[in-house]
């Protein structure tokens, strides 16, 4: 987004009269039921308990998701395989990447120069992978970008991962060796990984995958994740980027005003007040739509945080200093209980869970 307006809430939290969707979709049922069983005769106590239950359904939870939704969750942790399998090969200059879904990628790792906001680097080369994402939306289907900023031994590195056929900005290497190790899985072998409901265990070690939902209250003085990667704790963070295609990103665009002008008007006639809040995501997303159609590209985001331990009272530990740490940068994090499994496999390079 833009420096005028700044960022906002992910789309997929949209509200409606202050509430979710689906949470509006159950109170409705929910008082509709009540409502027959206290005005007819003979209404099945049943139909009060189901009123009740999907009221109850409708209250937020953790991670400010509702009851409803942690109880789905749960349920498919514990009807789902809890062994996680992926197969990691190279064809010559390329890493292949087998988790469900094939993807294809290339490693680069970026040559670290000193301190590149001394030079103005940092900022050569935030443009350069800003052409990059503008030139892959492009592409019929889009594209899928991730970077990575691992921690081995206090040594930091930062991987670019690009799909087969993307050239990188200057300033990055070839280097499919860092992509297996963050891979945890040597060219032609198959890792395995055992889902537990904080957290994973792959052979090496105990990991729990934090994701960013929200970077609104990030000072402007700061960079998003400046705090997070300046923490003492040992930490990987994966950005994901999908690029979306051209023309689809022009109809989500136009789709998303729509959308949020409709029901600024709906709340408006139904007697309710326009909230500054949602005067300021209208404009936003009005100033997204002139972008795209300007020609820039539109992203879906995913910001991951893993955190990992030997034993896990270490794993605890360090979570719990990475947790405070986001908090005070301004960073709201997802917890993901129930979803280690989903949200390690996409947060590895080149996205196979997406």
């Amino acid at each position: 987004m833009s420096e005028r307006v700044g960022l906002g809430a992910a789309d997929a939290s949209t509200r409606w009269i202050g509430i979710r969707r689906h949470q509006a979709v159950l109170v409705v049922a929910g008082v509709g039921l009540l409502s027959d069983w206290i005005l007819a005769r003979r209404a099945p106590f049943a139909e009060a308990v189901a009123g009740l239950a999907l009221l109850a359904c409708a209250a937020p939870c953790l991670d400010g998701l509702t009851i409803g939704e942690q109880a789905a969750l749960a349920v498919r942790y514990a009807v789902r395989s809890h062994w996680w399998r992926y197969d990691v090969s190279e064809f010559g200059d390329d890493v292949v990447v087998f988790f469900g879904a094939e993807v294809a990628l290339r490693g680069y790792e970026l040559v670290h120069r000193g301190r590149l906001d001394l030079s103005g680097s940092d900022l050569a080369l935030a443009e350069a992978l800003g052409a990059l994402v503008d030139a892959a939306s492009a592409a019929r289907g889009g594209q899928h970008i991730s970077e990575h900023v691992v921690r081995r031994d206090r040594i930091a590195a930062t991987l670019l991962c690009l799909p087969v056929g993307v050239a990188a900005p200057s300033g990055w290497e070839p280097r499919n060796s860092l992509a297996l190790e963050v891979l945890e899985a040597a060219s032609g072998t198959r890792a395995q990984v055992l889902e537990r409901f904080t957290y994973v265990r792959t052979p090496d070690r105990l990991a729990r995958t934090f994701r960013v939902l929200d970077f609104s209250s990030v000072p402007p003085t700061r960079g998003l994740l400046e705090e997070l990667l300046r923490s003492l704790t040992p930490l990987d963070v994966a950005l994901h980027v999908e690029v979306v295609g051209a023309e689809r990103a022009q109809r989500v665009a136009s789709r998303a005003v729509h959308r949020v002008g409709s029901d600024d008007s709906t709340t408006r006639a139904a007697g309710f007040r326009r909230t500054a809040r949602s005067a300021r995501n209208l404009e936003r997303l009005a100033q997204r739509e002139v972008l795209v159609a300007a020609g820039r590209s539109l992203l879906r985001l995913a910001t991951f945080v893993v955190v990992s331990g030997s034993t896990y009272a270490e794993l605890q530990s360090r979570s719990a200093a990475v947790w405070r740490t986001s908090h005070d940068a301004g960073l709201r994090l997802e917890r993901g209980w129930g979803r280690q499994g989903p949200w390690y496999r996409s947060q590895l390079p080149g996205g196979p869970g997406w």
